[in-house]
C-alpha cells in the first residue's frame, strides 16, 4: 500500500499539468473538462470522471446546437454511461 501512494501522485500532478492543454475560451471543451476534473476528485474514480466528461461534452454539443459534430462511437459510450448511472441508481 505505501509503494502505490507516490505513484498516485504522480498520476495526478501529471493529470492535472493536462489543464494548461485544455482551451478555456471554448466553452465546448471547458465545461467537459472542468466536470470531468471535478468528478475524478469527488468520486475517486477515472471511469466516472471520463464518463461525466463525456455525458457534458454531449450536453453542451447539443446546447450549441451542433449535435452533429459528436461521433456516434462517442453517442454508444455515453449512453452506455448514462445507462450504467441510472442503473446504479436503481439498484
Amino acid at each position: 500500500m505505501a509503494a502505490t501512494a507516490p505513484a498516485l501522485v504522480v498520476v495526478g500532478v501529471m493529470m492535472t499539468s493536462a489543464f494548461k492543454e485544455v482551451d478555456w475560451a471554448n466553452f465546448s471543451e471547458a465545461v467537459p473538462a472542468f466536470f470531468a476534473g471535478l468528478f475524478m476528485a469527488l468520486c475517486y474514480s477515472i471511469s466516472y470522471g471520463i464518463a461525466a466528461g463525456f455525458i457534458f461534452y454531449c450536453i453542451t454539443k447539443i446546447c450549441k446546437k451542433q449535435a452533429k459534430q459528436i461521433h456516434p462511437i462517442l453517442w454508444v459510450a455515453t449512453i452506455l454511461f448514462v445507462i450504467n448511472f441510472v442503473l446504479l441508481a436503481i439498484i
